[in-house]
């Protein structure tokens, strides 16, 4: 698996030892090569620091996996709050900015984001409670926004709940194709699963406006 990244040293160059920079080595560490595959000492080598730097910040290697996951996931709840906050009632325009707001934050990392959907299996029995508790409180959201859609006439989905989940995945992997380099960019393609989200719970009309996306890329 290829991402484009800048590698750490040891070197008179090398960065400030520093949880980002261990964190996004870990990154591109998992990314590439799984989470299996990855040693501490891989991770310290990409990052340019001593493994007594990353264990001032991290126990393990399950803390960074964790950090990871928790910061991504927190980040897209609070991203998809804000987009539902900003479209306001209407439960049509409240999905489609959720959808967009959704698919423009997995393209904007497309690393950590499979790493999320992805690691799942490696984290240990507490860690993977902690997760479903951040991805439950982000289906709800959807879940919420759609079965109000149906309450009030405008989505005609049969089996809201399936039709929810079914919008979250169908954004989430987005992250498993989206390249910079491709035809489309992420606001365009965003736009395109905004509408794909009404469709799949039968809403009976196009938003009003544009919804406000959050967190472009």
């Amino acid at each position: 698996m290829s991402l484009a990244v800048t590698r750490g040293n040891t070197g008179a160059g090398a960065r400030r030892p520093g949880r980002q920079v261990i964190i996004d080595a870990a990154v591109r560490c998992f990314y590439e090569h799984g989470y299996d595959g990855s040693s501490v000492r891989d991770i310290t080598q990409e990052a340019g620091v001593t493994a007594a730097a990353l264990y001032h910040y991290y126990t393990s290697k399950q803390d960074l996996l964790m950090e990871i996951i928790t910061r991504f996931m927190a980040n897209s709840i609070e991203r998809t709050e804000e987009a539902l906050r900003r479209a306001g009632p209407d439960p049509v325009a409240r999905l489609f900015a959720a959808a967009q707001s959704h698919v423009l934050w997995n393209a904007s990392d497309v690393a950590s984001s499979f790493i999320v959907n992805s690691e799942i299996r490696s984290l240990d029995d507490a860690n993977r409670e902690r997760h479903i508790a951040q991805r439950d409180t982000l289906q709800r959201m959807f879940d919420e926004c759609v079965q109000d859609g149906c309450d009030q006439g405008v989505f005609a989905a049969p089996w809201p709940r399936e039709a929810s989940r079914a919008v979250v995945v169908m954004c989430t992997f987005v992250a498993r194709w989206y390249r910079p380099s491709g035809p489309l960019s992420p606001d365009e393609i965003a736009w395109r699963y905004g509408h794909m989200a009404l469709s799949l719970v039968g809403a009976s009309r196009g938003p009003q406006f544009e919804a406000p996306t959050y967190g472009g890329v």
